[in-house]
């Protein structure tokens, strides 16, 4: 099918339109389909790709949380029990190839997640008809609870239970409309489709990824809240490491260091001679170390006790570059419900009476520590072996491959022990966080509670918390007190909240740009010198 004629909007000439943005993109990047990735950088790449029915504006600072409609033609209307959501598609929006976008587009999305298992699926269980539909996803099962009407556009969700935060579920990749023959298999190397800015013209995982213009995109249809995109093309070049990024960027190969922190001995030279090249910004984040309560000697909680007193999270901060902020929370600063635990004050003699008391001690099995073979993390994993260590575990490392980690320690067969894991939010809601420590969403696969966590009353105070309608003041003190109450059954060792920086090509005018709170950089809405 041809697309559909631009308007004289969209054909009127851009004129901070370029040729080609290039990036130069660490190895991190798990999939690049939405129904897959869980990725800071899968998710950065294809947020202005694949468009969910709701997203985010696309503007600096704490407004870039605010929810607005894409796909969908205003925000969802809500019924007064607060289990019915009600959306209308915008009219005559079109994929890249030109097919047109209908609403069981997204009920196919929501179902290909659960025949994906995806770590999405979790978010729409809460949906009539979901966990039926998880036990056994046929192809002529359907989930009951979401109706669609092609013809009117119209979407009708109906939930089981008052859910808080299912707009901002409606706002993640993982709901983003996909065409309804799409199979259930990853399609991170044949790209779906588009339905946003751009559309991903080829991947070579560990190489490249290329995105281009979608011919079809039709900005003036999305009220100012999605951006048509200044490049005609952008480029990512996956390059190894910190260093080799930043040299890509200091001569002018790419135009910006995408995931990559700069090396932290270079950190003062750059800020002294680039200081305008140059921003810092601090993602709602958390690096941890994870413990699987299911798989000794983790199941003692002495001994995951004993971990977060033995390490020190001043020294965790040296190792990440000095731009972080130590913490032994689960929630990150910035949240209304952010306390500041003091919980676990660095104490290595404690730590090994703690493991003599669980009975794990001269314990002679070994101990793997996993982590994924990104360099800027890969001193954490060092540490952390030499810390179990001294608390008398035979430890050593386990490293595989950034592209395939976390669905390797996500899959039960693993039985990961302890590793590394890092978190940025999914969406601006501390459910986002405690879904990861909420019993009922352990997967045989893609599983996100990677410590395994099925505490009862911890999972039935997150059902509770699911249901109030705002965060006020007597919400965020339960969620903090929750996260006391996590904490001292240390399912994680929580360490550092990390800031990033953005560095840029000399050309780059950074007028134009734009960190959303949830994505980062924008790549759609920046602009370069045309001198």
């Amino acid at each position: 099918m041809v697309p559909a004629a631009t308007t004289t909007t969209d054909a009127a000439a851009n004129p901070r339109e370029f040729p080609e943005f290039r990036v130069a993109m660490d190895e991190a990047t798990d999939y690049l389909d939405p129904g897959l990735s869980d990725t800071t950088e899968g998710w950065g790449v294809m947020w202005n790709v694949y468009l969910p029915l709701l997203g985010y504006r696309h503007v600096n600072g704490t407004a870039g949380a605010e929810l607005v409609p894409y796909l969908a033609t205003t925000l969802p209307r809500i019924s007064k029990d607060r289990r019915t959501y009600r959306l209308t598609l915008r009219e005559d929006v079109r994929y890249s190839n030109g097919d047109s976008v209908k609403a069981g587009d997204f009920r196919t999305a929501v179902e290909r997640d659960f025949k994906l298992d995806s770590p999405g699926a979790a978010l729409f269980r809460n949906i009539v008809g979901a966990e039926a539909y998880a036990r056994h996803p046929g192809p002529e099962a359907r989930i009951g609870g979401i109706v669609v009407n092609n013809a009117t556009g119209t979407i009708v969700i109906h939930l089981r239970l008052p859910q808080s935060d299912f707009a901002n579920v409606l706002a993640s990749e993982f709901a983003a409309p996909v065409p309804a023959d799409t199979p259930a298999a990853d399609r991170s190397l044949d790209p779906l489709p588009a339905t946003g800015p751009y559309e991903i013209k080829s991947y070579q995982p560990k190489s490249r990824i290329v995105l281009e213009k979608n011919p079809s995109f039709q900005a003036w249809r999305f009220h100012g809240f999605v951006p048509a995109g200044n490049a005609d093309r952008v480029t990512w070049d996956i390059v190894p490491n910190a260093s080799v990024a930043l040299h890509r960027v200091l001569t002018g190969k790419d135009d910006w260091t995408s995931y990559y922190q700069i090396p932290s001995k270079r950190l003062p030279a750059i800020e002294e001679k680039h200081k305008w090249r140059l921003k810092f910004f601090t993602p709602p984040n958390l690096m941890y170390f994870f413990m699987n309560t299911r798989v000794p000697p983790f199941t003692s909680s002495k001994v995951r006790q004993a971990v977060n007193y033995a390490i020190s999270r001043r020294w965790l901060t040296r190792l990440a570059g000095g731009l972080a902020h130590t913490s032994e929370n689960v929630l990150p600063p910035g949240y209304s419900s952010f306390d500041p635990h003091d919980l676990y004050r660095h104490d290595l003699r404690k730590a090994i009476r703690l493991v003599h008391e669980s009975g794990y001690w001269h314990w002679r099995k070994k101990v793997f520590v996993w982590n994924h073979d990104v360099a800027a993390d890969l001193p954490f994993t060092e540490y952390l072996v030499s810390v179990l260590k001294r608390l008398g575990f035979r430890a050593a490392p386990k490293v595989v491959t950034a592209g395939s980690y976390w669905t390797t320690i996500g899959d039960g067969k693993t039985r990961a022990q302890i590793g590394f894991a890092d978190w940025v939010q999914d969406y601006p809601h501390p459910l986002d966080w405690f879904r990861l420590l909420d019993g009922r969403t352990i997967t045989p696969t893609h599983n996100s509670n990677y410590a395994n966590l099925d505490v009862g009353w911890v999972n039935r105070e997150i059902e509770r918390l699911t249901r109030p309608k705002k965060l006020t003041p007597r919400v965020d003190r339960r969620w903090s007190a929750l996260d006391r109450r996590v904490m001292r059954l240390a399912p994680w060792a929580p360490f550092l909240n990390q800031e990033g920086t953005d560095f840029f090509s000399s050309r780059v005018e950074l007028d134009c740009y734009v960190n959303n709170v949830l994505y980062e950089f924008d790549y759609a809405s920046i602009c370069v010198s045309k001198k």
